[in-house]
């Protein structure tokens, strides 16, 4: 039960990033301070329910845990490299429930 509720649960996170996104370009320092406090308030939230981010930027591509949605040319980076992460994966008591989408290094 836990899983569907984790499931549910995170498009309300995504909402929280996005708006803290718009909020952060806005002279709205007070909303911003309340998104931030909830936002804290619902990771943590999650946290105790076992509920951990997908490591992704700067991580070498898994299929395991991240969703490839887009490639880049960098002759910097070795293949394979994730450059940017578009949207959080996450793992519930070691489980993924959700991979990350990822941008990632493909220099062929």
């Amino acid at each position: 039960i836990t899983e569907g509720v984790v499931a549910q649960l995170l498009p309300v996170l995504d909402n929280f990033e996005r708006a803290l996104a718009v909020a952060a370009g806005q002279d709205a320092a007070g909303l911003l301070t309340g998104i931030q406090m909830i936002y804290k308030q619902l990771n943590g939230a999650f946290e105790k329910l076992g509920v951990s981010a997908v490591e992704a930027v700067g991580s070498v591509f898994d299929p395991q845990q991240h969703e490839a949605v887009m490639r880049t040319a960098d002759p910097e980076k070795e293949d394979g490299i994730i450059v940017e992460e578009l949207q959080k994966g996450y793992i519930l008591n070691g489980k993924l429930i959700r991979p990350s989408m990822v941008k990632v290094v493909g220099n062929n």
